[in-house]
């Protein structure tokens, strides 16, 4: 089974911020869906891609009225399966389906059953055939079963929260991103991760170092912080306790990177510790740094205008008339024009 069992259809751009040889481009494809479930497919991909955009920090505003998303370039890549699914192997206690999908996506890999992936050579050909720009590529499996991976190739199933899915999975794809969680195959059942080895992940999100002077966040960690910020008690097991700090806390939380000690985390929790959580104040820099190189230029039009909302601010502070002063803050924030009238002025 694979590229045989469907067909490419054709490539669609969905979210269009400009050139793509000057934006960060995200390849959207599927597996599993039949010639006739493609206009699911698509609507399933534009759910991800608004899920996206409402998310931080893609959501967030810059000067003249930008947001981090307007890096970013979304297609749509539509691929037949000859049938629906994913393979769903039983050793890992699945039903034994095994389906004819183009980029024959299975789950119960490494033993794991949520561990999604497909063939990524042919999603590398698909991708390099229809959009070859690309900078990451991201497959939806039509499955409902849960299950996801990152990799040069991302996956995410269609199982209850897709989209928060997708969103870790894009953290590991594309900005290289770590697990912070502190398993394995599951808190209870892990063999051999008691202690992280003594050597430091590449990844910007965790660490084995509690030294503040040296820890790869430390910028981000207040100076009343403790660090260790907390300790696992008891290594053989995932740590039970409850975030002592308030949440959005940076400081080295321990148990990740798939171990119950030795390795730390920023925030006690975050997006890829656990889903429907925000990125962590790392992840969120790191994305960051990913994306801003591909934001459009500031245009001498916006930069002009931006400079005659400050002179009339300067004005309007120097002649001291009653104003809306929110009214004028959300103005700035959005990037519009200014209407006196609209703030109470003449």
């Amino acid at each position: 089974m694979g590229a045989g069992d469907g067909a490419v259809v054709g490539t669609t751009k969905i979210l269009d911020h400009g050139s793509p040889s000057a934006r960060w481009n995200l390849a959207v494809l599927g597996d599993g869906y039949r010639a006739a479930e493609l206009t699911q497919f698509a609507t399933d991909a534009q759910d991800f891609v608004t899920t996206l955009l409402a998310t931080p920090p893609f959501n967030e505003h810059y000067l003249f009225g930008r947001r981090l998303s307007d890096a970013i370039n979304v297609y749509r890549i539509d691929v037949s399966s000859t049938d629906s699914g994913a393979d769903d192997p039983a050793a890992c206690g699945g039903t034994g389906a095994a389906p004819a999908t183009f980029f024959d996506a299975a789950f119960c890999n490494g033993g794991i059953r949520r561990l999604l992936v497909v063939n990524t050579a042919t999603v590398a050909t698909v991708v390099n055939a229809q959009m070859p720009q690309a900078h990451m590529s991201i497959v939806i499996v039509n499955s409902p079963i849960y299950g996801g991976s990152g990799g040069s190739a991302a996956t995410f199933s269609k199982a209850s929260g897709a989209n928060e899915i997708g969103l870790h999975e894009m953290g590991h794809a594309a900005f290289g991103l770590a697990d912070e969680y502190e398993y394995w195959a599951g808190c209870g059942v892990d063999v051999g991760h008691d202690n992280h080895p003594a050597s430091e992940p590449s990844e910007p999100n965790v660490t084995i170092d509690t030294n503040r002077g040296t820890i790869k966040w430390g910028a981000l960690i207040g100076p009343a912080t403790p660090l260790p910020t907390t300790s696992n008690g008891n290594c053989a097991v995932c740590d039970p306790q409850a975030n002592p700090l308030p949440a959005g806390t940076v400081g080295a939380f321990e148990g990740a990177h798939y171990y119950h000690c030795g390795a730390y985390r920023p925030e006690f929790t975050c997006r890829m510790r656990a889903l429907n959580n925000p990125f962590c104040a790392v992840c969120r820099r790191r994305i960051r740094g990913t994306l801003q190189p591909f934001l459009p230029p500031l245009r001498i039009p916006d930069l002009v205008d931006f400079l005659d909302r400050i002179r009339r601010v300067r004005d309007w502070i120097a002649d001291p008339v009653p104003f809306d002063l929110g009214r004028l803050i959300d103005v700035v924030r959005g990037g519009g024009t200014i209407d006196p009238a609209s703030l109470g002025m003449s």
